[in-house]
């Protein structure tokens, strides 16, 4: 759906409707494959963090044109490879140094919520403490929590947080394990480092 690289002049590519098309297509073989019942949820690239790439204004329509289709769900996300390679940066994700820097797709979901009414939104990108999750949750300001990296450093983080133990995750937001997935099974490679110096 990325203008930047969907440079196609037929049915799906040019305008916004044409690029959210594909998106539409895939959620009604899914709908008329597994039923009514079955939730389909959508993974939504945002912002790509590059000259002429997919800005919040064009993919927040894209977002009411999914919410009109019956996507069940939608989680804002952003970047795209071509953004690491212009910024320099190896890494897919934000880099969290402060809790000032967590909770980074927030504001668009502030943006998108309002339009998706019809849709549940799912909050994603630098979740690590519970308190803030229970917050955003209770504030109505997304519908879901989903996270990626904490979990993969610590697999039994909801547990933890369930059984009462409210630190924040200890995932270092560091991203080294979106660059290893790339070449094999996905690990935390901080953690694994840890382990070999103790």
């Amino acid at each position: 759906i990325s203008p930047y690289t969907n440079q196609r002049d037929d049915e799906f590519g040019g305008s916004i409707e044409n690029m959210a098309k594909i998106l539409v297509d895939i959620f009604y073989q899914i709908r008329d494959e597994l039923g009514k019942k079955f939730p389909i949820t959508i993974k939504l690239q945002t912002n790509d963090s590059v000259p002429g790439g997919l800005t919040l204004d064009t993919s927040s329509k894209i977002a009411e044109i999914l919410a009109k289709t019956g996507f069940d769900a939608i989680e804002p996300s952003g970047g795209l490879y071509e953004s690491q390679l212009m910024t320099k940066n190896p890494y897919p994700s934000k880099i969290i140094k402060s809790p000032e820097d967590e909770n980074y797709f927030l504001p668009t979901a502030k943006i998108l919520k309002p339009l998706i009414n019809d849709s549940k939104l799912i909050l994603v990108g630098g979740i690590k403490d519970p308190l803030s999750a229970d917050k955003i949750l209770n504030d109505n300001q997304a519908d879901f929590i989903s996270m990626c990296r904490p979990l993969i450093y610590e697999p039994d983080l909801p547990n933890r947080w369930k059984n009462g133990d409210l630190s924040p995750a200890k995932c270092t937001s560091c991203s080294s394990c979106l660059v290893v997935m790339r070449k094999g099974p996905v690990y935390c490679v901080t953690k694994k480092n840890l382990e070999k110096n103790s």
